[in-house]
């Protein structure tokens, strides 16, 4: 609640932002706190540098473990090859550790060569300017070639140790140039790590249990939940690839695990348990083209510590490194309607400065008073007239208090006779020709300001009216702009499920807002629906989108009917009404609207027009129901009540009458609430039994050219209470009116009982002055399940 100037906010610790809280509480006492001891003296020393340094020895040392078909070795030479020149000696001593640990040693005596000529290149290339890729790429393959060729010389070389050098060569120098180019945090950078550890991973492997597979698994699953389809077909493919060379017996079960990573990122994407299912289908399949009971044993365990991995991953570690899928085209044209709808506002904005500037050129002036009366006399009487100089010369004094002395007699008749004329004018030879000037002047001077005074009426609400609209379409446009992305596969869904009802949709669209929360809005062929079906279609689209949906908003054009399904609101709002006329009229001069949109907003109005009785009767109702085909138009508050002053200003021209507002928005997803008051009288709320009155100075719409209002901010709570009152409830103070609220709150009474309560209340309190009472009441609740 906003009061003077601090907005004031409660809600809910619900599930979604109790670990938020728990964070930044973490953090606050991070900051507060001493720094932590060491531990441990094995830590004691170490810093981030040293760390690095470590993380790039141990990489150099599992990189050079891997090996693919035929027996070469490129990751640990191609990693020497591709990183920066500050880890390259302590990658080179992984390497070198590596080697002579896992491979072969005529293999890893020649690799060790290489990657110790790469080193030296790349330090004297650093010592003299040289930092790029080819120096160590060439002194390593280099040395390479020229070991096998020295031991082909000395006879003893095969050719399948050649060609498997020849292969760790060539590879060697691919996987430096990706790594070198691709960094980690992209998706192919990422692509080009996962495989090579798939790879490497696979020297580890135990009987029955392939650790490269796993890992496979895993990132497949990871990329098909939160990246793009495209990322996810590449990934399976290059991992397929990766995981065949290293072990040519799982060709089988890489093929398997690519095949459920595809199926997850086609038919369940961004969906953790469903994607699930659907990749151990996948892997189900996969496991037919094992060639015996241990492939599939091998399939099966490596899977299924893949698919753990991954449903145990945080959400957040997910889209770390593959990144959501770019905005499809669909959003392109939202934006582009955004931009439109923006400028067609700011065209409306031009339009009204422009018409306030001519207006303010053309029409008579401001002020205008009775000496338009005098020149008009002077200019068309006695310009031609032979006493001129002595009448406007001589006599000026005289001429001009003759001629303000006739301004009572045309006030009074409107016209000027003969025996009008004072002493002052005696000596003008044309008296008649005197009164017919003066009086037509003086009827040119009213009809001139009744023109400005009609002109600046109707400018003032033409011009407020484009002014209105156009902060209207400008908050349309940015609600458009955040309207969401489309979702193509639930649009499918959807136009499949009224297809096959017999309802082919004529346009289908299905939107996931910024907020996570899915709209649906399906055109069809002009068609009734019953409310039992209305709730039917309502069960089926929210099993195709997984989603709780509401019963759908059903509105008729002409020959097509529009469906508008929304997601159903966490709370919902009860309302209660009451009111009495003043008696002894029978029609009150207060009107209410209470109601929800299709925004998920609950909407409570109320509107006291000036007075009791029919005239007061059908400003209120007149301003009641214009603010709230407004408000389900998609206006907001201010808007709205701009153009209703606009609509009652016209119609109360040269009239003491206008109506007050009082508006409540409540977004039922959130509980957040504003409060419009436009002269309206205080409003009170009820939380946990402790009432505070709402209020605001303000002007009632329909009395000035602007809408002079007061808007606040609040957050509502389960159980809070609002409630809106005319002025006649007011008679006798407002303390009353708290202490009602508040026993009726506490005996649990409901909404509309607590509005019947306070009105009868109000009646017996009123005494001798009557007015007309209205009691309006809304509380919100949790949605039942």
């Amino acid at each position: 609640m906003v009061e003077g100037g601090i907005t004031m906010q409660n809600t809910p610790a619900t599930s979604s932002t109790a670990p938020r809280i728990r964070q930044a509480v973490r953090t606050a006492n991070a900051k507060t706190a001493p720094p932590a001891l060491p531990r441990a003296p094995l830590l004691h020393g170490l810093n981030r540098a040293v760390l690095w340094q470590l993380a790039a020895c141990g990489t150099g040392l599992l990189l050079s473990a891997g090996q693919v078909y035929g027996g070469a070795a490129p990751f640990g030479l191609g990693l020497l090859l591709g990183c920066g020149n500050t880890y390259a000696p302590a990658a080179a001593l992984g390497c070198l550790a590596g080697l002579l640990l896992f491979q072969p040693l005529d293999t890893a005596l020649k690799l060790a060569g290489a990657c110790i000529g790469a080193l030296t290149a790349r330090i004297v290339g650093r010592q003299l300017g040289q930092t790029g890729f080819l120096p160590g790429a060439a002194c390593g393959v280099g040395v390479l070639l020229l070991e096998q060729g020295l031991v082909t010389l000395v006879g003893g070389a095969n050719p399948a140790d050649t060609a498997s050098l020849l292969c760790s060569a060539a590879l060697a120098v691919l996987v430096g140039l990706g790594i070198h180019k691709l960094h980690i945090g992209t998706p192919r950078g990422a692509c080009l790590w996962a495989a090579m550890a798939a790879a490497c991973l696979q020297r580890a492997a135990l009987p029955g249990f392939a650790p490269g597979l796993a890992g496979a698994a895993f990132c497949i699953l990871c990329c098909a939940c939160s990246g793009s389809l495209e990322h996810t077909a590449v990934l399976a493919l290059v991992l397929a690839m990766a995981l065949t060379a290293a072990a040519p017996a799982l060709c089988f079960a890489a093929l398997a695990v690519a095949a459920g990573g595809l199926g997850t990122a086609v038919f369940c994407p961004g969906e953790r348990r469903s994607g699930a299912a659907v990749f151990a289908a996948g892997c189900a399949l996969g496991a037919l083209a094992a060639p015996n009971l241990t492939g599939v044993l091998t399939l099966g365990l490596a899977a299924g510590a893949g698919l753990l991995g991954f449903l145990l991953c945080p959400e957040q570690a997910l889209r770390a490194v593959f990144p959501p899928p770019a905005p499809p085209v669909g959003t392109q044209s939202l934006t582009s309607a955004a931009r439109k709808l923006s400028g067609v506002a700011d065209t409306l904005s031009d339009i009204a400065e422009t018409v306030n500037a001519v207006c303010s050129c053309q029409m008579p002036p401001r002020g205008e008073s009775y000496d338009y009366v005098v020149e008009f006399c002077a200019q068309h009487l006695c310009q031609n007239c032979a006493r001129r100089n002595t009448c406007w010369v001589q006599g000026y004094s005289t001429a001009m208090d003759g001629l303000y002395a006739l301004r009572s007699a045309l006030e009074h008749n409107g016209r000027v006779e003969l025996e009008d004329l004072p002493g002052q004018l005696s000596t003008c030879v044309h008296p008649a020709d005197l009164c017919a000037t003066v009086s037509h002047g003086y009827r040119l001077w009213c009809s001139r300001r009744q023109t400005r005074a009609r002109a600046e009426l109707l400018r003032t609400a033409l011009t407020e009216q484009y002014s209105a609209m156009a902060t209207a379409l400008a908050q349309m446009a940015a609600r458009l702009g955040r309207a969401g992305l489309p979702d193509p596969r639930r649009e499918a869904r959807t136009t499949q499920l009224f297809a096959s009802l017999g309802l082919e949709p004529l346009e289908c669209t299905v939107l996931t807002d910024l907020a996570g929360r899915v709209t649906a809005a399906v055109t069809l062929p002009r068609t009734s629906f019953t409310p039992g079906e209305c709730r039917a279609l309502a069960e089926e689209m929210g099993r195709i989108c997984r989603r709780d949906f509401d019963p759908p908003e059903v509105t008729n054009c002409r020959t097509v009917t529009m469906l508008h399904f929304g997601e159903r609101p966490l709370y919902r709002a009860v309302f209660g009404l009451a009111s009495r006329p003043a008696p002894p009229e029978t029609v009150s001069g207060d009107a209410c609207r209470q109601f929800c949109d299709s925004a998920g907003r609950a909407q409570m109005l109320l509107c006291d027009g000036m007075g009791t009785g029919k005239p007061a009767a059908v400003d209120g109702q007149m301003a009641a129901k214009l603010t709230a085909q407004l408000l389900q138009a998609g206006f907001a508050a201010e808007s709205a009540a701009r153009l209703v002053n606009v609509a009652l200003g016209l119609k109360n021209a040269g009239q003491e009458s206008g109506a007050t507002l009082d508006l409540l928005t409540l977004d039922l997803y959130t509980g957040r609430a504003g409060l419009f008051k436009a002269g309206a009288a205080p409003s009170f709320l009820c939380r946990a039994g402790v009432v505070r009155t709402l209020d605001g100075a303000s002007l009632p719409m329909g009395v000035l050219p602007t809408v002079t209002g007061r808007s606040t901010a609040l957050t509502l709570d389960v159980g809070d209470t609002v409630m809106m009152v005319s002025d006649g409830a007011l008679c006798d103070g407002s303390a009353w009116l708290c202490d009602q609220l508040t026993l009726s709150t506490r005996l649990g009474q409901s909404p509309q009982q607590t509005a019947e309560a306070v009105a009868a209340s109000a009646v017996r309190r009123s005494g001798a002055r009557q007015d007309d009472i209205t009691v309006a009441i809304v509380r919100l609740e949790r949605q039942k399940s």
